[in-house]
């Protein structure tokens, strides 16, 4: 059978991956005349300078922000939004007013007090800036009772909440282009020495409000996945991520961990037909896929592709099925689980859809056109390239020929909305369902990168966004993603096929306590950070 085949090929190449990594060094290596001491940790965990320290370019976007800068807000380990540099906050009725007042006791790393000014100037930045931060909705940014910020909103914003978790404070009078040079925040840990493209080294901030960390230094290797499992059977790291196809290496003095997450992976598929031209990044990239733009062929995945043979391959039971981006979420549609794996229920759509083997090669076509399209994925993920590689057989059983494609991510990005992607994503919060969904969106960044409009979607998703409250926009969160006729899930429109919720698997040293962790966000570089005050050694 194909599925087993394919299981086997994995597997080789994980093995493959691992010994090559185990006889290359990592070009950067801790000090090797220095004993390890309990107060400083080495970890491996990934390209973890993605933003550079500065907001303006990204720095909070990916949950990075908790080492090194404090947000108005924070996420604790029960998901609730609660104080970080606000003591509480406070949102009117109308849902247009926020009230913020600020702790007294904060400052940055370089010993100034955090004002009210800093906070207004940080906002009032990326508001003006507006690529990678979305504020303008705000209509101003008041301060009141000299340390309380006022946000009057001109219209209610649900996912503002989020944001205020999100956006790290940068000093008024110190920033500039310059920033991510000298990064100076108010985390517990500052930046002192970063060597592009081989590591960068935290210490501990003295003047961190909250609680003190066991661990002073923080040295993150910048390595891709096998050479960091080779760092840690070399005993140069502490912690390393490691992908499935990695979980069955034992190394001496160190556990496997795994943590349960909402970072889900699955298809992108272009809706609409070829021919068209877009913006992806601000540059000009071609739109459209006459396969993927046929409902019956996305549909036709979501239900024919089998997640349970997807977790036992590619992630080797460390994780879940996914039908959504927000599964078991608050504002999940609970709706839209159904019977996946179902062969035969796939070619039933896609006959109903008029696609056929009339020539009985296997490949169903439609009009003279072959049910065959581009499947592209980062050629440094392993995970994705295992994903690709066991869809892409899967999807031959129900007549749809995939050609896998593995490349680097500037160029994914440029074919991404002419051929479909192994993509990623997975919130605390809501607002990517926004960004992944909303028609309004499309020509930002990398946002819709299938290039979707549904007018009823973006109706749910617009009310779901101006709700005054978390519980009213969740209502429409689950409309968008179904009404009982039309929506974005598999169910509706499926111009993202989700398939799995993917555990974040890390070699930790046997002494290494991490604490409580919450249920972690997409990006396994910086997601495990957020409790650090909380990890101790023990003997």
């Amino acid at each position: 059978m194909k599925i087993k085949r394919l299981s086997l090929i994995v597997l080789l190449c994980a093995m493959v991956f691992v010994f090559t990594g185990c006889g290359a060094n990592p070009e950067t290596k801790p000090n090797e005349s220095e004993s390890k001491t309990k107060d400083e940790l080495v970890l491996a965990v990934g390209l973890v300078d993605n933003g550079r320290f500065d907001p303006k370019k990204g720095w909070g976007t990916h949950a990075q922000i908790r080492l090194t800068h404090s947000s108005l807000l924070k996420i604790d380990s029960e998901l609730n939004f609660i104080g970080d540099l606000a003591a509480s906050y406070q949102v009117s009725e109308d849902g247009l007013k926020w009230t913020l007042p600020l702790r007294d006791d904060v400052k940055f790393s370089n010993g100034e007090t955090v004002t009210a000014e800093d906070v207004k100037y940080t906002y009032e930045m990326l508001k003006e800036d507006g690529i990678k931060f979305d504020l303008s909705f705000i209509e101003e940014i008041s301060i009141s009772n000299e340390n309380t910020i006022v946000f009057t909103l001109l219209e209610p914003r649900s996912t503002f909440v989020s944001q205020l978790t999100e956006v790290g404070i940068v000093p008024k009078d110190l920033y500039d282009d310059n920033y991510s040079k000298n990064p100076i925040g108010s985390g517990p840990y500052k930046l002192t020495q970063y060597d592009d493209g081989q590591q960068i080294i935290l210490d501990f901030n003295p003047y961190w409000y909250g609680t003190e960390p066991q661990f002073k230094r923080l040295t993150f290797l910048l390595l891709e996945e096998d050479a960091a499992l080779a760092a840690a059977k070399a005993g140069q790291a502490d912690i390393v991520y490691v992908p499935p196809a990695f979980a069955d290496q034992k190394v001496e003095g160190m556990t496997l961990l795994a943590f349960e997450t909402i970072d889900s992976r699955g298809l992108v598929l272009p809706t609409q037909k070829s021919g068209q031209q877009g913006l992806t990044n601000g540059n000009e990239v071609k739109i459209g896929n006459d396969v993927t733009a046929d409902p019956a062929v996305r549909k036709a995945l979501y239900a024919g592709l089998s997640r349970e043979d997807l977790l036992n391959i590619v992630l080797k039971g460390h994780g879940q099925k996914a039908y959504s981006l927000c599964d078991y979420m608050p504002w999940f549609n609970k709706e839209t689980v159904i019977e996946d794996g179902d062969v035969e229920r796939a070619k039933k759509i896609l006959a109903a859809g008029g696609w056929r083997d009339t020539d009985n090669d296997g490949i169903v076509e439609k009009d003279g056109l072959k049910a065959e399209f581009e499947l592209y994925y980062s050629s440094k993920d392993q995970l994705r390239s295992d994903i690709a590689l066991v869809v892409a057989d899967m999807a031959e059983q129900f007549g749809i020929k995939i050609n896998t494609v593995g490349a680097p991510w500037d160029e994914i990005f440029m074919e991404g909305k002419a051929s479909a992607v192994v993509w990623g994503g997975g919130r605390h919060h809501a607002h990517q369902l926004y960004t992944m969904y909303s028609s309004k969106v499309i020509g930002q960044g990398i946002y819709n990168m299938p290039n979707y409009q549904n007018s009823k979607v973006d109706q749910y998703l617009d009310q779901a966004m101006s709700s005054p409250t978390q519980e009213e926009a969740n209502k429409y969160w689950k409309l968008a993603q179904w009404d009982g006729e039309t929506g974005f899930s598999g169910l509706g429109d499926a111009p993202i096929v989700w398939l799995l919720r993917v555990d974040h698997l890390f070699l930790a040293d046997d002494k290494l306590n991490l604490g409580k962790q919450p249920i972690l966000s997409h990006g396994h570089e910086w997601a495990l950070f957020s409790n650090i005050t909380e990890w101790t050694w023990g003997e």
